[in-house]
């Protein structure tokens, strides 16, 4: 995934899930670890058979004190609009979910 080499600095990353609205027009989303080998969350989408550059979940980090995230599920009703579901862990290392949607391909 273009993007996830940057993201990925503690050498781990795996998609978690993958959805296609039609040929050509999908999202992803799992997880990496980061340079303090912390779990974080990442999406991408494609578009037209091009996939843009893959990104952390936003704000993700800020809440993940506890350093467990990803992203678990991804559903795409449509080409373009996107939704995706995951977890973290708070600073009490406790598991909280998280939902985020793409808005005009953000």
């Amino acid at each position: 995934m273009p993007g996830s080499a940057g993201l990925n600095k503690g050498g781990t990353a795996s998609v978690g899930s993958m959805s296609c609205a039609s040929a050509g027009n999908c999202a992803a989303g799992g997880s990496y670890t980061d340079d303090s080998s912390h779990a974080q969350a990442f999406v991408v989408s494609e578009q037209n058979y091009r996939w843009g550059k893959a990104i952390e979940v936003p704000g993700s980090a800020a809440l993940n004190k506890g350093g467990l995230a990803g992203t678990a599920s991804v559903s795409c009703a449509s080409a373009g609009p996107c939704a995706a579901s995951g977890s973290y862990s708070d600073a009490s290392l406790r598991t909280q979910a998280f939902v985020v949607d793409e808005r005009t391909g953000r």
